[in-house]
Parts: C-alpha cells; structure tokens; sequence
C-alpha cells in the first residue's frame, strides 16, 4: 500500500490503524468517511507518529483526539 497516494482506501486505513494504536473500539467515534481529501497530509502525518511509537500517553491520545477533532469539524465546515 502507497501511502503517498492519496484516496479514500489509503484515509480508510490510516484512520482504522489510528483507532488500534488509540484503542478505540467504537468505530463510530473514530470514521474514517468524516475526514476528506483534503485533510489527507495531516492524517498522514498523526498515522506516522503513532507508528514511530510503541506506546502513547494519556496527554499525547489527548492531544492526538484533539488534532483529529479539529480536522473532523474543519471538514463539515
């Protein structure tokens, strides 16, 4: 998978890898049709980051739902 290409797959896997490393279980909090194109490079940029970590902290999954709130009402602007 190139996730240098941006479309709708690769938004789909990134937002379902984000979920894991977050441990979020209800899908609905977390969807992956609430972020459009258009926010593709900072998606990618928080699935970079939690890849490069084995683990996350209660102040960074804060942070990190956070930023993703943000790009999520950015989109229904």
């Amino acid at each position: 998978m190139d996730l240098h290409v941006k479309n709708r797959k690769n938004i789909d896997h990134m937002i379902s890898t984000i979920r894991q490393k977050l441990q979020i279980a209800n899908r609905e909090l977390l969807s992956s049709e609430d972020y459009p194109l258009s926010k593709y490079d900072q998606l990618y940029e928080i699935y970079e980051l939690l890849n490069r970590q084995e683990s996350v902290s209660t102040f960074q999954m804060a942070a990190i739902l956070d930023e993703l709130k943000t790009l999520r009402n950015a989109s229904h602007d």
